[in-house]
């Protein structure tokens, strides 16, 4: 098939990746345009439009794909198909109906559990079991397309977005190219959702983000590092300053504090929580500096730990 492939980060680049290696044709990429990023505000190219760089594909970054010359660009390239991967911006109704075989979505959630912008992370901090990525039909609805296949693995406790990631890939790796050649051949029928069983995954702001250790048990906020620490930054807050805490674990203090207490022993930075539950914080991080882990952490701030005595929760 001829194919052109929409998608941004590095989850859609490992997927753009897939398809490159298999005796489908990518005609071009669809990605979003250029960003300012880091300190500096250095301008990076997207992980897509990198390895569309390294491969000699033509690139297309519209502001938005209503743009009546992104439309008229694939217009004229006449794609068997549109593969859509963590593209992150609406596409129309005309692009949509556009492609012989339509546009195809890989979702990272078995739908219609999760359907929205960040499936991965919603999995994560509510502690599913089963997990995995569906090849879907696009279609006006958010992610509400009927379903060509599921492909699933297992969440394990201490999964992080990084390892969700990789599980993926690799059921892409394993099954993405022979689902393009039965869509091609005509060989797979697609089914419709449960509407009745869908849910949703909203995309993550800033209230995602705090430790809520007045609210959340030990695994629930162990969950949330799991999901969020990597892309986004949890934290809470010691003495004002912010603190964001990067890894941490479940530990059985067998003694009872206040939410958000830290108790300092034998070089262990432990956090009481909701329920008398308590974690282990293995690695962390006060604003402006590197990460450490606990025993560094306890070293550096001693007397900001015994001064404060406890993580809040502070808006700001």
């Amino acid at each position: 098939m001829k194919i052109i492939f929409a998608g941004t980060p590095e989850f859609a680049a490992r997927h753009l990746e897939i398809v490159l290696q298999s005796e489908h044709e990518v005609l071009g990429v669809i990605t979003q345009p250029d960003r300012k990023s880091g300190r500096g505000k250095k301008i990076n190219f997207s992980p897509v439009k990198q390895t569309a760089l390294d491969n000699g594909i033509s690139i297309h970054q519209p502001e938005s794909l209503g743009i009546e010359k992104i439309f008229s660009d694939l217009k004229n390239i006449t794609p068997d198909l549109i593969l859509v991967v963590a593209y992150g911006l609406l596409v129309p109704k005309k692009i949509l109906e556009l492609p012989k075989y339509g546009c195809v979505n890989i979702h990272a959630s078995l739908l219609p559990r999760w359907r929205g912008a960040s499936p991965m992370e919603h999995a994560i901090m509510s502690g599913d079991k089963n997990i995995g990525i569906s090849y879907m039909e696009m279609s006006e609805g958010l992610d509400e397309g009927p379903v060509y296949e599921m492909h699933e693995c297992s969440l394990k406790e201490y999964d992080t977005l990084h390892t969700v990631e990789e599980k993926f890939i690799q059921l892409s790796e394993k099954y993405l190219v022979s689902f393009l050649d039965n869509l091609e051949s005509g060989s797979i029928k697609h089914k419709a959702q449960d509407e009745n069983k869908a849910t949703f995954s909203p995309k993550i702001d800033k209230k995602f983000l705090q430790i809520d250790w007045q609210g959340d048990s030990s695994i629930e906020i162990i969950r949330k590092i799991n999901a969020l620490s990597s892309k986004y930054g949890t934290h809470s807050f010691l003495g004002g300053k912010r603190v964001k805490i990067h890894r941490a674990r479940k530990i059985e203090s067998g003694i009872k504090h206040d939410p958000g207490y830290i108790s300092v022993k034998d070089d262990r930075l432990v956090v009481f929580c909701r329920d008398a539950s308590s974690l282990l914080i293995e690695q962390i991080q006060m604003e402006g500096k590197n990460k450490v882990s606990g025993k560094d952490f306890i070293a550096g701030y001693l007397d900001l730990i015994k001064k404060n005595g406890k993580f809040e929760l502070t808006i700001r």
